[in-house]
């Protein structure tokens, strides 16, 4: 049930992506639309608490009352066709999915006044991190809507459009922002961790400031049509005059009139970072801004994320047999030992495939890499693709003509400009030469050579720093490389990398760098030796990297915490969520059964 939950969730805000969620069925009226379909009435939730130290503890019962929530065909109809594509796989019977949808859009109210209550009575915490994600969420939305907006208008003007096949419309940032140490990381030797920070959109990210004349005429145009998108969607939307919106209404009346005063003095690119403003709670904000995206997106982002504390919550007691993890583990290690012995096929099979864990190496004939990949610009990949096809090139001799490509890849390469990345985005402000990312990545890893578990992660950290590779960031292996071919063996990678790699095998140690950068078709790469596979067993405390992330208990462990918390999470179900469904829901069959009747 609680995955059902978080999915439906998520449809709320895939809903938002677009800013659409207004493709109604046709025969619907906006007053048909207004009509209820289900109600959740107030009720009260109890829950305990520990106060005071020692022998003056006591239990404490805390009461929080919840208000009424009401569901409208207007949001059930937005639920049904903005995940038509899954719900349509899902059911063949238009009526049983819309009663699907309706109980989704229920228990997501009910799943709420449940995080609400445990925050309130101090149980699950909501503190400035978790702000910071649904903010970077708002931004996400945001950024993919102006990108919409953008190829819009270079289509109705025949222009090309951006590409977004890379672009997720989940992602946070353009690039990931390396997660938080564990609390178990054997470095965390720092004494005094500091606040989390308030998180703010990147300078880099402000439309209409950077890049050429016609760029920031692009991006403009963009952030006023997405303003005049934002104020549309929430005008006149009866769902803002019911007693429990009318603060917020009253929030955003002042805000149109707010941009609009901002945009007159200021300009239009001073809209951006002003929007997405949010801050929890949003009852409490003292902002002019951002309360149209917060009922837009910001609010389903917030439940979402309520939705994940209080999964903790649910887990946190929840307990593994430690035997049973390794009873898996030596069925797993035996059942490879006896395979992998003897088909050296099946070992190579598993070593290619990333979801395999190896627990038995019958050679040493696999290393890992890890990289970090300085980027040729479009141009410059179309101006090599051209060269490639010079006659002069095309013609060559096999070994002349890998010469020339080789001198010519390097001469591109001088002219590469990186960026560091800051908060996931590419730092405008500190354009850098490949020769001076390689000559800081060497200093920041020379002294550590000594240290491979140290060199990792912190190799690790210089990949977020630079990197533009995707599958490269959270690759704690590395990517893994074969020493010896087979006979007709295709390379997996591109000659010049494969190349390296194998040449690091034989003469660098494991935690260096290589000694100078890598060009490819792709740009250049900075190559980093991460580990070579020994002959014989690991054990079940072994690390599964020399950067000691986790160990292969942590690995078989995983599956069966998974298991135990899905338990966790039925029980609650059952003696919570299913109860407050059939107690304090009514639902108005009559009302939408239009839906799959006509």
């Amino acid at each position: 049930m609680f995955k059902r939950i978080v999915i439906g969730i998520l449809t709320f805000v895939l809903a938002a992506l677009g800013l659409c969620g207004c493709s109604f069925f046709t025969h619907d009226t906006e007053r048909d639309l207004q009509q209820k379909v289900a109600y959740v009435k107030p009720y009260t939730i109890t829950n305990s608490v520990m106060e005071g130290e020692g022998d003056d503890q006591q239990i404490k019962v805390v009461e929080y009352a919840t208000s009424g929530k009401t569901v409208y065909k207007r949001d059930l109809v937005e639920y049904v066709n903005n995940n038509a594509s899954n719900l349509s796989q899902s059911f063949t019977d238009p009526k049983a999915m819309y009663n699907y949808a309706l109980s989704m859009l229920v228990n997501v109210e009910l799943v709420t006044n449940e995080v609400d209550a445990l925050i309130d009575c101090g149980k699950v915490e909501w503190t400035q991190a978790e702000s910071n994600t649904v903010k970077k969420s708002i931004y996400s939305i945001i950024d993919n809507t102006l990108t919409s907006i953008k190829n819009e208008i270079l289509s109705n003007r025949g222009q090309e459009e951006i590409n977004t096949d890379n672009d997720s419309v989940n992602s946070e940032t353009t690039y990931p922002v390396k997660p938080d140490a564990d609390e178990d990381d054997d470095f965390s030797d720092i004494e005094d961790i500091p606040a989390v920070k308030p998180w703010n959109p990147s300078e880099s990210k402000y439309p209409g400031i950077h890049g050429d004349d016609d760029t920031r005429s692009l991006e403009r145009e963009a952030m006023r049509r997405f303003v005049a998108l934002v104020k549309d969607r929430v005008n006149d939307d009866f769902r803002l005059n019911q007693p429990e919106r009318k603060w917020l209404k009253s929030k955003i009346d002042n805000e149109i009139k707010a941009l609009d005063r901002l945009i007159n003095t200021e300009g239009i690119v001073a809209v951006y970072p002003k929007i997405g403003d949010y801050s929890y709670p949003m009852t409490e904000s003292e902002s002019e801004f951002g309360y149209i995206m917060y009922y837009i997106s910001g609010e389903s982002l917030e439940r979402s994320q309520k939705i994940t504390s209080l999964q903790s919550y649910l887990t946190e007691g929840v307990t593994v047999d430690d035997a049973e993890i390794t009873r898996d583990f030596e069925s797993k290690l035996n059942e490879q030992r006896s395979l992998y012995s003897t088909d050296v096929a099946a070992y190579n099979s598993a070593m290619s495939d990333d979801s395999t864990t190896v627990l038995y190496h019958p050679n040493n004939n696999y290393f890992y890499v890890k990289h970090i990949l300085l980027p040729f610009s479009d141009e410059q990949k179309d101006a090599l693709a051209q060269y490639k096809k010079r006659p002069e090139v095309a013609g060559a001799q096999e070994d002349d003509q890998k010469q020339l490509i080789a001198e010519y890849r390097a001469r591109l390469a001088e002219a590469i400009t990186c960026y560091p990345h800051e908060n996931g985005e590419d730092d405008l402000s500190r354009p850098m030469t490949v020769e001076q990312v390689m000559s800081h990545v060497q200093s920041v890893m020379r002294p550590l050579e000594a240290n491979v578990a140290r060199a990792d992660v912190t190799f690790d950290d210089l990949i977020y720093l630079y990197n533009t590779d995707p599958g490269a960031f959270g690759n704690n292996k590395g990517y893994v490389v074969k020493y010896e071919l087979d006979e007709g063996e295709d390379e997996t990678y591109m000659q010049e990398f494969a190349d390296a790699a194998r040449d690091m095998r034989d003469n660098i140690s494991v935690g260096q760098v290589y000694g100078e950068p890598v060009i490819t078709d792709y740009g250049v790469h900075i190559m980093y030796l991460a580990s070579v596979t020994k002959i014989g067993a690991v054990s079940i405390n072994d690390y599964t990297t020399p950067g000691r992330l986790e160990t292969y208990f942590d690995v078989f462990e995983k599956p069966v915490r998974a298991k135990r918390e899905e338990n966790a999470y039925n029980i609650w179900e059952r003696n919570v969520l299913s109860y407050n469904y059939n107690k304090y829901t009514e639902t108005y069959t009559d009302n939408f059964s239009d839906l799959w009747e006509d």
